[in-house]
């Protein structure tokens, strides 16, 4: 194992002590860190599926009244609704904070609630058709907002994850290494100088 080319001091032994310990700690808070972000991975990928069958469901049904205006009235009929139509709806986007981390928040919010393509022989399945759309926007801004931060907490546990190997694996052995290098060299001069000074007694008692 590689360690840290540094004099055998006193000095150099209580700083890499102080480092090692510094090091210990962070990898404690990074793997509780860890920890969380998986916990919080796996709660929101239940969501997302959950709110993916939901959208699945609400375009399954749009698309369904959308075929039942085309056999009422025919495609030219419906072209002409689809002009009328008046979008209101808004997504409105945001973050809020988790674990120092900017996470985004997705708003639907629709407009006004009333049917906008409804006229002369227009079918009601369009506005039907309108009402299902706008139901899964919300579903769909549900799911915006999850897998975006799914992808983020991902991308963070990937680091986390580096990060934690890195101080496991690499710095904390490395500074473990270098401890028992300076310790072993520090008894090794102190062995030295008592040797040395017991010589210089032994020689003055003779004298």
């Amino acid at each position: 194992m590689a360690r840290l080319t540094l004099p055998a001091t006193k000095g150099n032994l209580l700083k890499i002590k102080a480092e090692q310990l510094l090091a210990s700690e962070a990898v404690t808070f990074l793997e509780e860190k860890r920890d969380l972000l998986l916990g919080e991975l796996l709660r929101l990928q239940g969501q997302a599926a959950t709110f993916r069958r939901r959208v699945e469901q609400g375009l399954t049904g749009a698309y369904g009244h959308l075929v039942a205006g085309l056999l009422s009235g025919g495609r030219e009929a419906v072209a002409r609704a689809a002009l009328g139509v008046q979008g209101q709806d808004r997504v409105v986007l945001k973050d809020r904070g988790f674990l120092g981390m900017p996470m985004p928040v997705v708003e639907f919010h629709p407009g006004d609630q009333r049917p906008r393509i409804s006229f002369g022989s227009t079918a009601t399945a369009l506005d039907e058709c309108q009402a299902a759309v706008r139901e899964a926007l919300v579903s769909i801004a549900e799911l915006a907002e999850v897998e975006a931060i799914l992808w983020r907490l991902a991308e963070e546990l990937k680091r986390t994850v580096r990060r934690t190997n890195a101080l496991n694996y690499m710095i904390i052995p490395t500074y473990r290494e270098t401890i028992h290098y300076l310790e072993g060299a520090l008894e090794e001069r102190e062995r030295e100088g008592l040797f040395h000074l017991k010589r210089v007694k032994a020689r003055k008692s003779k004298q």
